[in-house]
């Protein structure tokens, strides 16, 4: 077995002997004893043979009249070739992966965790100081526990808990301010009116006196939870009203619909990708969920002259497309959705369109334009700020 993995890995050549009497040359190499592994007769006078590379000089000195060429080179010297012919090519894969394990112990994002706005960037440029950044190298634990116990140390007086925490190619730090009670301020004294003309139709969470029935027609400013408590129609006392009113509104919308028609809307839902491109390939790391559908920016990172491997920062924002050809009645029913949807958007949670009419409709050479009335439970929750009463005194009174 042993023999036979040496002789696998031997240098060997064919060769092609072209000549008269090709069989003799064979027996004079043999003579010399240069070993023939295989022999192949092409014709009358063309042989094939396969001998030992380090015997190939040798038969070039034995050689006299005969034509002899190397048709292919095995064993160690064919790796060898082989080898040499695609260095270039290992030497860029083996690169590309040094290159990807770099990347998967570097930091690429630093998230932070916080409703604190004002502190969250003053903790950003903190954490630089002690390597915590992008296209840093990632500590290790010990390390981000130490760097954990100095920051606490430092803002003691601001920072109720901290917590930083590898993901990845991610650090989180997780923090909680420490609360200070604010002074409370004193809300002025005010009535609840209406933001705009509507049929008032619910009064949540009143406080002061309802001045307004619900089903009726109420103008924008009339007051609908009054901040003067009254008894027997005097005036008793002053506070700030409280309360979310609702009523049914109402809009006029015009929308066009083409009968061709593309819309790609963005869905709010965005990232940062980076991205390996290699020859003609791109990977994308550490990208569990992509997005089927997105809009990208992208910025090059890494890049180096006549090497064909660089390094992309992609900032990529999901969209959502719409793409059809519609017949004018398709086309009415696309509009007055599209008009919903619109609507929709620019009402709150607790806010519903209640109903709508096509008040009118144009057919034009390219679309359908409609015109929709809108009935709508809508907040028409406003505040006016009022005086407070002062009881006025008879003169009998100061005798």
């Amino acid at each position: 077995m042993k023999n036979r993995s040496l002789e696998a890995i031997k240098s060997k050549v064919k060769i092609s002997i072209k000549g008269k009497n090709v069989n003799r040359y064979l027996l004079k190499l043999a003579r010399n004893h240069i070993s023939i592994l295989h022999s192949e007769k092409i014709d009358a006078q063309e042989y094939f043979i396969i001998i030992y590379y380090k015997d190939y000089e040798k038969v070039k000195k034995l050689n006299t009249i005969y034509d002899i060429s190397v048709i292919e080179y095995g064993g160690f010297l064919k790796k060898k070739r082989q080898f040499h012919q695609q260095k270039w090519v290992i030497v860029m894969l083996l690169f590309a992966l040094l290159f990807l394990i770099l990347l998967s112990h570097m930091i690429f994002e630093i998230e932070i965790v916080t409703n604190d706005k004002t502190f969250r960037n003053q903790l950003l440029q903190e954490l630089k100081q002690y390597d915590i950044d992008k296209f840093h190298f990632q500590k290790s634990y010990q390390q981000l526990q130490e760097i954990k116990e100095k920051l606490l140390e430092i803002h003691h007086e601001d920072i109720e808990w901290l917590e930083i925490e590898s993901i990845g190619t991610k650090y989180r730090v997780r923090f909680e301010p420490r609360i200070v009670e604010p002074e409370k301020e004193e809300t002025p004294y005010r009535h609840v009116i209406a933001k705009k003309n509507a049929i008032l139709k619910k009064i949540e969470g009143s406080h002061g006196q309802v001045v307004q029935d619900l089903n009726t027609y109420v103008k924008k400013g009339d007051v609908i939870i009054s901040g003067y408590l009254s008894l027997n129609g005097q005036v008793k006392d002053t506070i700030s009203a409280e309360g979310t009113i609702y009523g049914e509104t109402w809009y006029e919308v015009e929308v066009f619909y083409p009968f061709g028609y593309y819309e790609r809307t963005k869905t709010g839902r965005e990232k940062d990708v980076y991205v390996v491109e290699f020859l003609s390939h791109r990977i994308e790391l550490f990208n569990f969920h992509p997005f089927y559908d997105k809009i990208t920016t992208r910025e090059i990172l890494l890049e180096k002259k006549g090497f064909p491997l660089r390094l992309v920062k992609e900032h990529q924002e999901e969209a959502h497309t719409i793409s059809s050809i519609e017949t004018a009645d398709g086309a009415m029913v696309s509009a007055i959705e599209l008009a919903v949807s619109k609507v929709n958007h620019l009402l709150g949670e607790k806010e519903e369109v209640l109903n709508y009419k096509v008040i009118h409709r144009k057919l034009e050479t390219d679309g359908v334009r409609l015109v929709i009335f809108f009935s709508v439970y809508e907040d028409i929750t406003d505040y006016e700020e009022i005086t407070p009463y002062v009881e006025e005194k008879n003169e009998e009174d100061n005798i």
